[in-house]
């Protein structure tokens, strides 16, 4: 029973807002609801039914994959859809016969969809969509002559689309925020069932399992703080709901964090000790609401033997995690729009980045990156193949779409190939069970679309794999497929991946290391600025929007080395991992120490070696910044005394001092790194 309920925490915790979920329902439902309505439809003009594909094909991409925030701006970017998309599907038809024409119009359109970006996210939408478009339209290869009705089923699927996704599947912001919250606790009790686990089972904690815990919990959290600043309405009180639910997330995660610490060192205390342990996080997992699981807490056993700092912390953290905010409680009341943010300091840094580069920014580098990896997967494609050339071109387009830097190309590179690969043998052996069924084929069709979609947000290596499965099927209807026409789309995955790799390589490149650097140097710098607020100015409450800073900082680096530190990267990771570690330790000691400071200000504050030794810390964390900026530059702290400062025997003051002691060996061995100028 308790595997079946952890089971099923992983499930909400893995889709915290649904939208895998409703994506790939309005997928199933935009895909089945047209292909029932246009078998039908064709048969009244006298036309074929593969005309309809690509109707149907455009509505479900359209169906899924708008990018804007708000339910508004959602209803004007599909409103552009029928009309972009019928254009690029009938420019698809009118050229697909004319080899070098078809491809410079492609290589035109990318370039397009990548300068499309800087417009926010209806200019990556529609971007996006018009590639698609083109790429299914030299897929389906429709005759010119018939280019004229592509549009009526263009604008009926889309109809289709627009009615499935605002009114049969709608996402109402409340509810979003309430299966967020419930997602969240989800991820705590599968956290707080693991832990229980490993201290039963009398094993050291499996360190990577906890931290990927941990950093999801993390995501979950920051996701949570951007949906409630920017959907939560200001009419609640003065917003006194949404900023209460804000700082208990905060305070949740920081407890499950120090939960995470303490079962890691009572790792190797006794049986007893550690069953004690187990029992009241397996009753904490178990608990769904704030008084049961405080009541379970209160009445639990001693245990003296432990650590009286371990035990404090542990106590401080059941404490917290006991009342936890519960998504039956009343939660604040959310708007379908976004507030209107304060742009003026973004403007401004957009407006002096214009002056000093008015055309050539980094939108225009990925966008010049990307067509010359499709010029290369152009020509190499058609020395393959002059039929199937463009399945070159998407696999480098894929690729370039989540990728900055050489070595997140790479990664892209190498998971687009094995995705491929597993999804060619899936597609192979799916069409020869189902071969000549005609009704199998087509729900097969519909699972793949469906599951697909489902994976098409967060799952991308899932969504490939689902994808070659899905055009087996297509091709199967269309009595084109064969085993030799899947082993041509991997050999031509394989050229577009190569291309995507050599063009990262030779064509402004960006190196990974170089952008590491600059992500770590913003981390540091918001730590000292959190570190020297929350020791100048300690009387002020839970600095949340300054910790969530920190938090957003530390997630871009884990974003940006998240694709090279992989286990499926083919590369050297040892260096990565180990200055990820760096920085991660670096902010948890910097958040926890702050939450200490607001806690307990007055007895921490008193103590000036301490007090010394923070304030000695922030400038010394902001040095470290620069010396990552500028890597030649000398490191004037090299010969400063280690911090390691005095504190007298209160729990919370002996934790500060180690964690700023902590923080200060952590910027020494992060100094010696930008010795290494080959590292991270």
């Amino acid at each position: 029973m308790h595997h079946a309920h952890y089971l099923f925490d992983l499930f909400l915790a893995s889709d915290p807002a649904l939208e895998r979920l409703r994506s790939g329902l309005r997928a199933f439902l935009t895909a089945g609801i047209l292909a029932a309505l246009f078998l039908l439809v064709p048969r009244l003009l006298g036309l074929e039914y593969k005309l309809t594909l690509a109707g149907i094909l455009v509505a479900t991409i359209a169906a899924v994959a708008l990018q804007d925030p708000g339910r508004k701006q959602q209803q004007q970017t599909m409103a552009w859809v029928p009309f972009l998309a019928s254009a690029i599907l009938v420019l698809g038809s009118l050229v697909g016969d004319h080899p070098w024409l078809s491809g410079g119009c492609f290589l035109v359109i990318i370039f397009a969809a990548f300068q499309a970006r800087r417009f926010g996210p209806r200019g990556s939408g529609l971007g996006a969509l018009a590639y698609q478009a083109y790429f299914y339209a030299l897929l389906l290869k429709t005759p010119p002559d018939k280019a004229r009705w592509l549009p009526l089923f263009v604008f009926v699927g889309c109809a289709v689309a627009y009615a499935i996704r605002f009114w049969l599947v709608p996402e109402h912001p409340g509810r979003v925020l309430r299966s967020e919250l419930r997602a969240w606790r989800a991820r705590v009790r599968a956290l707080l069932h693991d832990l229980a686990g490993q201290l039963e089972q009398g094993k050291e904690a499996d360190g990577k399992r906890i931290e990927a815990h941990l950093e999801r919990l993390n995501a979950q959290s920051l996701g949570l703080e951007t949906r409630l600043a920017d959907f939560a309405c200001d009419a609640d009180r003065d917003g006194s709901l949404a900023d209460r639910l804000r700082g208990q997330v905060l305070r949740g995660e920081l407890a499950a964090e120090a939960l995470a610490a303490v079962v890691r060192a009572a790792a190797k205390a006794g049986a007893g000790q550690r069953q004690v342990l187990a029992n009241r996080l397996r009753t904490l997992e178990r608990s769904r609401g704030g008084e049961s699981a405080a009541d379970a807490d209160d009445k639990g056993e001693a245990d003296p033997t432990l650590p009286d700092a371990l035990r404090w912390r542990r106590e401080q953290a059941l404490r917290v995690l006991a009342c936890l905010p519960s998504p039956r409680e009343a939660l604040p009341p959310m708007r379908d729009e976004r507030k209107p943010l304060d742009t003026d300091g973004a403007d401004k840094k957009t407006d002096d980045q214009d002056e000093k580069h008015p055309w050539f920014d980094d939108t225009t580098r990925r966008a010049l990156q990307a067509c010359a990896a499709a010029l290369g997967a152009i020509v190499a494609g058609r020395a393959l193949s002059p039929s199937h050339w463009y399945w070159a071109v998407f696999a480098a387009f894929v690729v370039f779409t989540r990728t900055v830097t050489i070595g997140q190309t790479l990664s892209g590179a190498w998971r687009q190939v094995l995705a491929t690969v597993v999804g060619v043998c899936v597609g192979i052996a799916a069409a020869e069970l189902v071969h000549g069924n005609r009704a199998i084929e087509l729900a097969l069709l519909f699972v793949f679309v469906g599951t697909g979609f489902y994976a098409f947000r967060g799952l991308q290596n899932v969504y490939v794999v689902l994808l070659s499965a899905m055009l087996a099927m297509l091709y199967e209807l269309m009595g084109m497929n064969s085993p030799g026409l899947l082993i041509l789309r991997l050999e031509e995955t394989l050229i577009g991946a190569a291309a995507a790799v050599l063009s990262a390589i030779l064509v402004l490149p960006v190196h990974t290391r170089d952008e590491s650097r600059g992500k770590s140097a913003e981390l540091l710098r918001a730590a000292g600025r959190l570190l020297r607020a929350a020791w100048t100015d300690p009387d002020s409450p839970l600095r949340r929007e300054e910790i969530r800073e920190l938090d957003r900082k530390l997630q871009a680096l884990r974003q940006t080395l998240g694709p090279v530190t992989g286990a499926e990267y083919p590369g050297s990771k040892k260096h990565r991992l180990q200055h990820l570690r760096r920085l991660s330790r670096i902010a948890y000691c910097v958040r926890h120490c702050c939450d200490l400071v607001v806690n307990f200000a007055p007895q921490l504050t008193r103590l000036p070696a301490l007090h010394s030794a923070a304030c000695a810390l922030a400038p010394r964390l902001e040095q470290t910044a620069a010396l990552f900026e500028e890597p030649e530059r000398r490191d004037p702290s090299d010969a400063e005394e280690a911090i390691r400062p005095e504190a007298d025997d209160a729990i919370p003051t002996r934790l500060a001092a180690r964690w700023l002691a902590d923080i200060d060996g952590t910027l020494r061995a992060l100094r010696a790194e930008t010795a290494r100028p080959d590292k991270p």
